[in-house]
């Protein structure tokens, strides 16, 4: 290299060495270290946002995990909890200590799309099988693509709509006219108006795990009021009612209890011995009558002496109650005797009891004195506001000149000995058995049972009849107490988190 070749290049070096050189006072910006935090923030923020979204995910995999496996972890946000268990059918399941299968005949989205009833139906039965213990159990056979299976049902004609409770060799079909409630629109196209699936597929497992059905007479002689639904619910009980007429017919053998349901007209003096014998049974009583009165006016001397000899006498009038705050039916000319919120005059047949308002309600009922009080027990009666208005009293008659005060409805008479006795319990109404109030918040259903089941030694299991009605598939159909609180979470709870979590986050940048 020659000497100026040399030159040039050692003067080209010095200019890049203070090219390359930071000037005096001013130092070099870190651009390296500048641009590496910015990375970190990057990645933290990243990383936030990932293990939130990973947090949520989590939550959601574990409510939902929980709420599968513990039915009670669920919440139905309706206003009457027509997701939800009743508490009778949590006894029932409770009692269940055989292996039960509830089979749906079609597959569960297609029963599902049927309807929201039927989605309803499914949701309900996804509850008994999380809360029986490992005894009942669920399946979807769909009969379309797996014809065969209605081969080992050939008589019970089965579609797509039914539902099989089996347990064992012995099963029972509900087909949807036993699930649901119908009505027509325009009397052209039918549509469900109410469920009872849930008091339906109660029943059908009572019957087909218990090893006994218990028969009670209902003697229909003289009789014009109906007694569909109170045959409803002890059928649904798992007892077989057989309605018979006693002026026809003996009472047949083994049978606990017989129910006389309102005669208009007077028994014969063979009828009333059959009474009579069938609660002697030969000297060992233990035997049960219940006679329900009917609410009008009618001559039945042979009945009378019957009931007198277990010492009651039904009232020649009805019976009302002054007390306002008792009249259910608010004001008018009948206040005072239609739906009554009677009282238990005794805690007989009331230890099962559950309901937060212990109250019967009584509507248009007779009296029931006691004419042997040695013998008789009151068991539902009115307030020391109450009395009897005669059956022929005129239209100007004044309640205060009738006023006796605690008029008893319901009262049981005994007769026996030291070893045994036999009932005969009388109600003075029909009505307060009817479906309107037995349906009702009111104990009617409960109390009758609890009845039913002490006469004939059974312990408590009873199936509570209640259709259930979605009456609105939105949110606004939710309690107004639950609004509040969706309203709360929604409006307030959730964006404070959000906004907490975003200050929080750039609380973390500024400090980095």
């Amino acid at each position: 290299m020659s000497e100026k070749e040399q030159m040039i290049q050692e003067a080209s070096a010095a200019a890049s060495s203070e090219q390359a050189a930071p000037s005096p006072g001013k130092p070099a910006a870190p651009k390296k270290q500048a641009g590496s935090a910015k990375r970190r923030h990057r990645i933290s923020s990243i990383v936030l946002t990932a293990l939130v979204l990973v947090g949520v995910i989590v939550l959601n995999v574990i409510a939902s995990t929980l709420t599968d496996r513990f039915s009670a972890l669920t919440a139905d946000i309706t206003g009457s909890g027509i997701f939800n268990l009743t508490e009778s059918t949590r006894k029932v399941i409770g009692g269940v200590k055989k292996k039960v299968s509830i089979t749906f005949l079609a597959q569960r989205k297609t029963y599902e799309a049927l309807d929201t009833y039927y989605k309803q139906t499914t949701k309900l039965v996804d509850q008994m099988v999380q809360d029986s213990n490992g005894f009942i159990s669920a399946e979807y056979v769909d009969i379309v693509s797996n014809p065969n299976f209605v081969n080992d049902y050939p008589d019970d004609n089965l579609s797509t709509s039914d539902v099989i409770i089996r347990c064992g060799k012995k099963y029972n079909v509900l087909h949807k006219e036993d699930l649901f409630n119908f009505d027509l629109m325009n009397n052209q196209y039918q549509y469900i108006t109410s469920s009872k699936a849930e008091s339906a597929i109660d029943t059908a497992i009572v019957k087909v795990t218990s090893d006994r059905t218990d028969e009670i007479v209902l003697l229909t002689d003289q009789s014009t009021d109906s007694y569909s639904y109170l045959t409803k619910v002890l059928t649904a009980n798992n007892y077989d009612v057989k309605a018979m007429e006693i002026e026809k017919a003996d009472i047949p053998d083994g049978i606990n209890t017989v129910i006389v349901f309102a005669p208009t007209k007077d028994y014969s003096t063979n009828a009333i011995k059959k009474l009579n014998d069938f609660l002697y049974n030969n000297g060992d009583y233990t035997k049960s009558v219940i006679y329900i009165s009917y609410r009008n006016k009618a001559n039945l001397p042979n009945i009378d002496e019957f009931l007198a000899k277990y010492g009651m006498a039904i009232s020649n009038g009805l019976a009302f109650d002054m007390d306002s705050s008792r009249q259910m039916s608010g004001a008018s000319a009948y206040s005072a005797y239609r739906y009554i919120a009677a009282s238990f005059a005794s805690k007989l047949y009331t230890d099962n009891i559950t309901a937060s308002s212990q109250t019967v309600l009584s509507d248009y009922a007779r009296g029931v004195a006691a004419v042997n009080e040695d013998i008789t027990q009151p068991l539902i009666s009115y307030s020391a506001n109450s009395g009897i208005c005669p059956f022929d009293a005129t239209d100007d008659w004044n309640p205060q000149d009738y006023i006796i005060g605690n008029v008893c409805i319901m009262m049981q008479g005994l007769t026996g000995n030291d070893k045994a006795q036999s009932r005969v319990i009388v109600s003075g109404s029909t009505e307060m058995w009817s479906q309107t109030i037995m349906e009702s918040q009111f104990v009617n259903q409960e109390y009758w049972l609890n009845i039913v089941d002490t006469l004939n030694h059974r312990e408590d299991n009873s199936i509570h009849l209640e259709d259930k009605v979605i009456t609105d598939y939105s949110l606004q159909g939710i309690s107004r107490q639950t609004a509040v609180v969706v309203g709360i979470i929604m409006f307030a709870v959730i964006p404070v988190l959000i906004i907490g979590a975003g200050v929080m986050v750039h609380i973390v940048r500024r400090r980095k």
